[in-house]
């Protein structure tokens, strides 16, 4: 009786050390904590092949929600860094419509005409750039296919 008793206890323990990390091991991995905002949202990038732009969603009840709307803000963010590098430059475009600005940005920021990607996400839970709860996106376009584009609806 006591060896069947000790034999119990020792199944018990046995499976309780089993068993014990398995269930800490269940619970989500925290999220990463960022100490700083991303580089991009200081200086956003500037080079030869791509042009680039940030948008930003505030707090919205679904997370999926704010990174949509973020990521459209971006792309009409970087139709209007196209339109206003082409029109420096004077190449393409050359008008004083502000009607046809605005059908150009719509159509760069267009998600199935733009061909664009999204590059970086940043979610500021703590305001440690902005407001709390504020999501950030960072998108390019190539240039030739941009120009391309604006050239075909000129």
């Amino acid at each position: 009786m006591i060896r069947q008793k000790k034999k119990l206890c020792h199944l018990l323990i046995f499976a309780i050390l089993t068993f014990l990390p398995a269930c800490t091991g269940c619970q989500p991995a925290p999220e990463p904590v960022i100490e700083a905002s991303p580089g991009w949202l200081e200086s956003i990038p500037k080079d030869q092949t791509y042009y680039y732009a940030v948008g930003i969603s505030g707090p919205t009840p679904r997370v999926a929600d704010a990174w949509d709307q973020a990521i459209r803000r971006a792309r009409a963010e970087l139709g209007r860094v196209i339109i206003s590098h082409v029109t420096s430059k004077d190449t393409i475009i050359s008008t004083s419509n502000g009607k046809y600005v605005t059908q150009i940005v719509k159509i760069l920021s267009d998600s199935e005409l733009n061909y664009t990607e999204v590059i970086e996400r940043w979610a500021d839970k703590s305001g440690l750039y902005g407001p709390p709860g504020h999501f950030y996106v960072l998108v390019r376009m190539e240039k030739v296919r941009a120009e391309s584009v604006l050239r075909s609806i000129k």
